[in-house]
């Protein structure tokens, strides 16, 4: 299994979480969201500037910006 960042997870393909790397109160949200070890996740829309990504996580949607990625 190869690792990437979400960032860079292409279009339309499905990865997995394995883990997060983000600071407490980011982390706290974005488990808080269902984002923990082994969640399916899916890049659905990418804005022309790159930034924002929205995704598709349980079957709802999530919007992150590079930064917190």
């Amino acid at each position: 299994m190869n690792e990437t960042s979400l960032d860079k997870l292409p279009l339309n393909k499905y990865g997995y979480i394995i883990n997060l790397k983000s600071e407490d109160s980011l982390r706290r949200r974005m488990l808080d969201l269902g984002l923990v070890k082994d969640t399916k996740i899916k890049p659905v829309f990418v804005s022309p500037s790159g930034d924002p990504r929205a995704y598709e996580v349980r079957r709802y949607g999530y919007c992150n910006s590079k930064k917190r990625c």
